[in-house]
């Protein structure tokens, strides 16, 4: 038992250097230890990136290697690294480890690789070339891409999902102006800036899904019918037939591959029922069952697979009724039903969904700016307020990582927001950061994105 204890103080060593967590979890099996080999073994999954980089995975027998690559929980950008691990493996001893190269890449879940890169660099890789039993492995991989989705349901081995490695930033876009566009690194608060070659919107809203950014609606001098789309993993921008109804002051968000709009106003008129639907797979947009409220300027989020929408107006004009109403729209039914209403109408507010809670942040009313918060607890259908915010504006731009709740951009009606607000969803406690300055566009989008895989050399080519 003391040796275990040695080994568990030197795997809290092994999360500063990725070594020797693999000799850990074998020596750990030797001396019949297995909450420490539990413990490695974990560490090993959710580094697995780091770890089969390392000499120590290089000599690893082939029994352990084909263990470690058949877990599901390996946590990996994409299955290109679980191939690319089986293929380090095999070349480090290409004579000795020729026998064994069906049984490794067996364990590679070829259907998850995506098709540029079975083409590209897969089938010329030449340990492949040279078996045709790895070859056929290679095939099933390309044929599963042609399979339509509900065929895909039905092969359930070998397209089982890893556990996916991510790298959250929040991105800001308020046009193409130097330093109009930026990431929020939460873990070291630093600022980065994105390449943006399209001109800011108006009242627009933007969502991600699946490595993409999309921006949609809004206006300039006319309701933009396009839809920006930014690729974070290739930095790369390109547009798409946006919202059959082009409006602003819609929300947005995602859902299951589908991009979901509601309300909005066309120029010079009232809010609008509308909801309409954007399908990824098919891109393709469909017109859904109309919200049971009219609004505008309000918010939107995605929680357990639901819709729910909150707050905004009746209209843009000044006599536009701020509303504190709320309604949930479920996908598999395609039904909107009405919802316990907010404690305060707001709209232009903040809307994000932590752990079971959407909490409404700030916003106006009918009198003016609000430093309030409440959050709306799924379970029981009805709203809490909590700690208000060391600041009140008229519009913030806010996004949660993780439990917490950062306020990076806001305008107060005579002024914008100076530094970040961080908010603590588990303490209730809000921070007024001094040392980092806010987004300076007030009017900017704002969304969470995964951007694993963008600041590394890819294996794609």
């Amino acid at each position: 038992m003391k040796g275990c204890c040695i080994l568990s103080n030197a795997l809290i060593f092994c999360s500063y250097i990725f070594f020797p967590c693999l000799g850990i979890s074998v020596l750990a099996e030797c001396l019949d230890c297995p909450e420490l080999k539990a413990t490695a073994d974990d560490f090993i999954h959710q580094h697995f990136t780091e770890v089969y980089k390392t000499d120590e995975f290089l000599q690893l027998d082939v029994k352990r290697v084909t263990h470690l690559l058949n877990q599901d929980t390996l946590t990996v950008r994409a299955e290109d690294q679980v191939y690319d691990a089986a293929v380090r493996w095999l070349k480090y001893d290409e004579p000795n480890r020729q026998p064994f190269m069906v049984d490794i890449l067996a364990k590679v879940r070829f259907p998850l690789i995506s098709k540029n890169f079975l083409s590209k660099t897969v089938q010329a890789e030449p340990l492949i070339q040279d078996n045709p039993e790895c070859l056929k492995m290679v095939i099933s991989g390309m044929r599963y891409h042609l399979l339509s989705p509900e065929d895909r349901e039905e092969l359930a081995d070998g397209t089982r999902p890893r556990r996916k490695k991510h790298d959250y930033r929040i991105a800001l876009f308020g046009g193409s102006q130097p330093q109009s566009c930026r990431y929020f690194n939460p873990k070291d608060y630093s600022w980065t800036d994105i390449r943006c070659p399209f001109e800011k919107r108006r009242d627009a809203a933007c969502v991600f899904w699946d490595n993409v950014v999309y921006i949609l609606g809004g206006s300039q001098l006319f309701p933009i019918k396009r839809m920006d789309c930014y690729n974070v993993v290739k930095d790369s921008w390109y547009s798409k037939l946006g919202p059959p109804t082009p409006r602003d002051s819609l929300a947005a968000c995602a859902a299951e591959g589908k991009i979901y709009t509601s309300g909005g106003s066309e120029v010079g008129n009232s809010a609008l029922y509308l909801f309409e639907c954007y399908d990824t797979r098919t891109e393709s947009w469909h017109t859904k069952p109309s919200m049971l409220t009219q609004r505008c300027s309000h918010g939107m989020v995605e929680a357990n697979g639901l819709i729910y929408v909150c707050g905004g107006s009746l209209g843009n004009n000044v006599s536009g009724r701020v509303l504190s109403s709320c309604e949930v729209y479920d996908p598999a039914t395609e039904t909107w039903t009405e919802l316990c209403p907010m404690i305060e109408p707001r709209k232009n507010h903040g809307l994000v969904f932590v752990k079971d809670k959407i909490f409404a942040v700030g916003g106006q009313n009918g009198l003016g700016g609000l430093d309030s918060v409440e959050y709306y607890d799924i379970k029981l259908n009805e709203w809490k307020m909590v700690s208000p915010m060391p600041w009140k504006g008229v519009t913030v731009k806010c996004a949660a990582v993780g439990s917490v709740i950062y306020v990076l951009a806001g305008f107060q009606g005579v002024g914008r927001l100076g530094h970040i607000l961080e908010y603590n969803t588990e303490t209730d406690k809000w921070v007024a950061n001094s040392k980092v300055r806010a987004f300076p566009v007030t009017s900017c989008l704002i969304c969470v994105v995964d951007t694993c895989g963008a600041n590394e050399e890819t294996l794609e080519t």
